[in-house]
């Protein structure tokens, strides 16, 4: 059957880079354009859970990742005073593979960058697509300089407003606004703070996440108008309000807070795409085929998971291309449907407490269900794609 030996990547994130650096290092020609003129990685940190780790470990990043992370084993759920509701042991990992590491988003970018030109990755930045040409055997893309290739596979890793998705699908399919809101800003960390932490609040969420012994992660969840976008100095008093319904350390850092914090605010904008993710030689992967909300931290995971599948993919023989790419298709739905459906119904239920007598029924029925169903997720998710 046919080999693929030439494939354009477009997107600079970790699934592109992942899936560039796999095929790179088993001797495919591969050009990754991003359309940033630098990699100057927005984004605030990333919770990165074994299946994720297992990706690194097969690329040959892992050590590189653990030395500059935070690992932990543990998830708190607890009150807006932090009095704790369910202290829940991850059964992710196994004897080489930690169950979570948590580090910043430039660290990790870092790294992968780092390894897809150890690999032989031609990077092309501020570079977009202007044209896709789908062609028998091979795929003529236009870029937006002036020049063009010709390729034997196109794959779009190029995020939430994907220009490949809209090659494949058009406007049917993408991105749509919950209703709800993320606030992020990295502090100092509290020493008691040594894995994930969610506090339920009423009517929104807050909690933290270790990024390194120095550094965690503050992040703030609520509803939010579907079209607001707060950008600019007046984010750290608009944080400073929302907080301040939370006891803890989130209120000592809410204190903190002045005109120069680096709040960073974005919508939860959910979405899953329907299967397949291909059209001919043009295939999608990462934020251009899913988006969740974060509440089980795998938005990079099925980034890089999906790069390493399609890598796998790319690389078989067996079948014809066409063949090929339903098979990851296949392969990869099921398992981010899990995650959207997951982490969409946690979404509702947390910003569904209102009240006290709210909070009080979901304290009971936390304490006793909680921890079994945080460990159903992880049972799934930590099955070895």
């Amino acid at each position: 059957m046919e080999k693929i030996r030439s494939v354009l990547v477009i997107g600079g994130g970790v699934g592109g880079l992942t899936l560039a650096t796999a095929l790179a290092r088993h001797g495919i020609d591969v050009l990754l354009i991003e359309r940033r003129p630098a990699f100057d990685v927005p984004g605030v940190g990333l919770g990165q859970p074994a299946n994720a780790l297992r990706v690194y470990d097969a690329l040959g990043v892992l050590d590189e990742v653990l030395a500059k992370g935070f690992i932990y084993d543990s998830m708190k759920v607890c009150d807006f005073n932090r009095e704790i509701i369910v202290d829940h042991k991850f059964l992710l990992g196994d004897e080489r593979i930690p169950a979570v590491c948590a580090l910043s988003r430039t660290q990790l970018h870092s790294i992968l960058l780092g390894a897809a030109t150890r690999a032989g990755v031609k990077i092309r930045l501020g570079l977009t697509v202007e044209r896709i040409v789908d062609e028998a055997g091979q795929t003529e893309v236009e870029f937006s300089d002036g020049s063009s290739g010709r390729f034997d596979l196109v794959a779009g890793f190029d995020g939430i407003r994907s220009t490949t998705r809209q090659h494949l699908v058009g406007t049917t399919f993408g991105p749509r606004p919950s209703g709800y809101g993320a606030w992020r800003i990295q502090v100092p960390r509290v020493d008691a703070v040594r894995g994930m932490e969610f506090l339920q609040g009423l009517g929104s969420k807050t909690g933290a996440m270790p990024l390194s012994d120095d550094v965690m992660y503050l992040f703030h969840i609520r509803p939010e108008a579907p079209d607001a976008r707060y950008e600019g100095r007046g984010n750290a008093e608009l944080l400073r309000q929302r907080l301040a319904g939370y006891g803890s350390y989130v209120a000592d850092i809410r204190e903190t807070l002045h005109e120069g914090s680096d709040v960073v605010y974005s919508p939860i904008e959910p979405m899953m795409l329907p299967w397949p993710w291909f059209s001919g030689r043009v295939v999608i992967g990462g934020d251009a085929a899913h988006t969740f909300p974060p509440h089980l931290t795998q938005g990079a995971a099925m980034a890089v998971e999906d790069a390493m599948i399609l890598a796998r993919e790319v690389l078989a023989t067996d079948v014809a291309v066409a063949e090929r790419l339903m098979r990851y298709s296949q392969a990869r739905y099921a398992r981010c449907a899990f995650v959207y459906t997951f982490s969409r119904e946690w979404l509702d239920a947390e910003q569904s407490v209102r009240t006290m007598e709210q909070l009080n029924s979901v304290r009971a029925e936390m304490k006793l269900n909680g921890s079994n169903w945080i460990a159903a997720s992880d049972r799934i998710l930590n099955t070895p794609i």
